[in-house]
């Protein structure tokens, strides 16, 4: 089960994949508390051989052995087709789990990540007009401890873009040709619907095409008003079909003076 949050939270919201995965954590427990048991010929050979054993040191041959010895292979019987059940329970569960997670269950989980980061983004928005402008922490202190607080947050920010965006990457990499969906996103369709790169500034594609995100990319995510979740493999496809492909930007071409000084500005905190 993936540790991001985000992704968990999307899952948690289709209530066919919350169910299957909450039946498979009580049966994943509960194999493990059965733990390993001996079979039941084998346990009815310890009977023998515990009886022999105690035969040998001084005692009595048991005279009830074979009801000692059906009981200790009934209970064994048992005890392994609880685990063979649980084991195949867990099996069919999981094997029903993929089917809901490459089927209607991934566009539910991936338009409950669409409000994430709707909500997300207009949380962004409100630290915004603090920046009144700047693109870095040193143009932040110089404007002021309101946008100073302002890059503190957004440069924290940035990290739960990221988190969003790999929760997206692995909802939607089963849904279809993982080499195609790569070249997609190596292109920014799975940052915003409708892109025209040649409206894009040049440092934001670079972002936008590569996955480095940073406090100015996130500023113009939020504002640029097309920032999205597709909901299927389909989606991204059909608005890729009209865009004029030119490529990942090289980073010679918008290594600017702005942009070095951007980069190279230390963050006030770190995410």
């Amino acid at each position: 089960m993936s540790t991001n949050t985000e992704e968990k939270k999307a899952w948690a919201a289709v209530p066919a994949v919350a169910h299957i995965e909450a039946q498979l954590a009580t049966l994943e427990a509960r194999r493990r508390a059965l733990g390993d048991a001996l079979g039941p010929d084998m346990a009815r050979r310890k009977v023998y051989d515990d009886a022999a054993r105690a035969t040998v040191e001084g005692g009595d041959f048991p005279a009830d052995i074979g009801k000692r010895a059906a009981k200790a292979y009934r209970d064994s019987l048992e005890a392994e087709s609880e685990a063979l059940g649980v084991r195949a329970g867990i099996d069919s569960l999981k094997a029903h789990l993929t089917y809901l997670k490459t089927t209607d269950g991934a566009e539910l989980a991936l338009t409950e990540l669409g409000k994430s980061l709707m909500a997300f983004l207009a949380e962004v928005r409100e630290h915004i007009p603090a920046l009144e402008g700047a693109r870095s922490a040193e143009e932040a202190i110089q404007v002021g401890s309101d946008a100073t607080e302002a890059w503190k947050w957004l440069t924290a920010a940035v990290g739960r873009l990221k988190v969003l965006r790999a929760a997206q990457w692995n909802i939607l990499r089963p849904l279809g040709d993982g080499q195609r969906l790569r070249e997609l996103r190596e292109k920014g369709h799975l940052e915003v619907a409708g892109l025209k790169p040649d409206d894009v500034p040049r440092d934001v594609l670079h972002s936008m095409t590569t996955g480095l995100y940073d406090v100015n990319y996130l500023v113009y995510l939020a504002n640029i008003g097309t920032a999205w979740v597709p909901t299927s493999f389909d989606e991204v496809e059909a608005e890729a079909e009209d865009v004029v492909d030119i490529g990942v930007p090289d980073d010679s071409v918008i290594d600017s003076p702005r942009r070095r000084d951007t980069a190279s500005s230390a963050p006030l905190t770190s995410p």
